[in-house]
């Protein structure tokens, strides 16, 4: 596929396509014909995730940095924010896009759910990321015929603005970092580099902070989960239940503030260090690289993998911290604001994981250190 063919990505749930009726796919095909005639510029948008031409393309142009000509479009609805493929694909994505400048290039259309859907939980990272774009909403839209004039003028706006992103995209000037990064202007690097290591082990701090609160936090919810029990093995019925989750909540109160605390500062951290090692990565392919900076990069790089290898030790925990905390939250309103906030903090954690899997994997492949001489 010519690289200079724009591509776009579907990020979207299976499921809400099946009960819509393959109206999902439909309007891929929409989109796609409506640029073409707009423009007579063809547009592929890869839509089956399982394909794997979709897997190919995607790492060729991220890896490549060739995002001028790349989009995702995201269809928003209640389940996609359930689901961890679709928040994976966005924030990756939206990573890459954001550390070249291309923030317009992740286009989210509201298309399923109430109008408060991105107002009920502005603590979500992947809310926050969606409200930040100009977003389409799709919401009333969805209910007309494919074939009516609002519809099809709705598709004929996606199409236009689309081209106009695009178009933008591909005029864009270099960003401040790319500029501060060039290869040739070593004070660059070395100051990037100055501030990323010291952001690194406030996040390494993060997620030791993260380990001991989360093991304090363990204990009292197995605490709890053994109190219930004996009280059902007495017969004490739910007014058993509701006293272990007062109880549970007064234990609770200071160990899920800090667990918030850190979750607030984990995602502070790797949004600053985020964009810099995605621009270290690229710099680090340029076969001119001197091997000194090729060495210094290969060391910051092995930081980044121990910190991605570290964060990915607590997912498990965090997934099932989630799950429980959803569970527990039914027992008592007393406990449900907690629950509630330990669920919103880890899954930032998760959320952070998959940034942190971009880098590993962007290494990794490059030559694991990224300290190997260019041929």
């Amino acid at each position: 596929m010519d690289r200079d063919e724009p591509v776009g990505f579907w990020s979207y749930t299976r499921r809400d396509d099946d009960i819509e009726r393959g109206k999902i796919k439909g309007l891929v095909d929409l989109i796609s014909d409506e640029f073409e005639i707009t423009t007579g510029r063809e547009l592929h948008i890869f839509f089956d995730k399982k394909d794997i031409s979709w897997g190919e393309e995607w790492r060729s142009r991220i890896d490549s940095a060739i995002m001028g000509t790349t989009f995702m479009i995201a269809i928003i609805t209640p389940r996609f924010f359930r689901s961890q493929e679709c928040r994976r694909e966005v924030i990756t994505f939206s990573s890459h896009a954001s550390s070249l400048g291309l923030d317009d290039l992740l286009l989210p259309i509201l298309y399923s759910g109430s109008s408060d859907l991105l107002d009920e939980n502005p603590d979500d990272e992947l809310v926050a990321l969606i409200k930040r774009r100009n977003y389409v909403d799709w919401t009333a839209l969805r209910l007309e015929d494919e074939g009516s004039p609002r519809y099809r003028q709705a598709v004929h706006e996606l199409a236009i603005r689309l081209a106009e992103i695009l178009a933008s995209a591909s005029e864009r000037e270099p960003t401040a970092q790319e500029e501060a990064l060039a290869v040739d202007d070593q004070a660059g690097i070395v100051e990037q580099l100055a501030e990323m290591e010291d952001a690194l082990p406030r996040l390494a701090e993060c997620l030791t902070g993260f380990g001991e609160v989360t093991a304090e936090i363990g204990s009292h919810m197995e605490w709890a989960t053994g109190e219930i029990s004996e009280s059902d093995k007495r017969n004490g019925g739910f007014a058993g239940r509701l006293r272990v989750s007062q109880q549970l909540a007064s234990r609770l109160q200071d160990p899920v503030q800090r667990f918030a605390k850190w979750g607030d500062q984990y995602a502070a951290e790797l949004a600053i260090v985020d964009p810099g090692v995605l621009t270290l990565i690229r710099i680090s392919r340029d076969p001119e690289l001197p091997q000194e900076d090729r060495a210094t990069l290969g060391e910051f790089f092995k930081a980044a993998l121990g910190a991605a290898s570290a964060s990915r030790d607590n997912v498990p925990i965090l997934v099932g911290f989630s799950s429980n905390a959803e569970e527990i939250a039914k027992f008592s309103k007393s406990v449900r604001p907690l629950m509630m906030t330990l669920k919103k903090s880890a899954q930032r954690v998760v959320d952070g994981q998959s940034v942190m899997d971009e880098w590993e994997r962007l290494i990794q492949e490059d030559g694991g250190d990224n300290t190997a001489s260019p041929e």
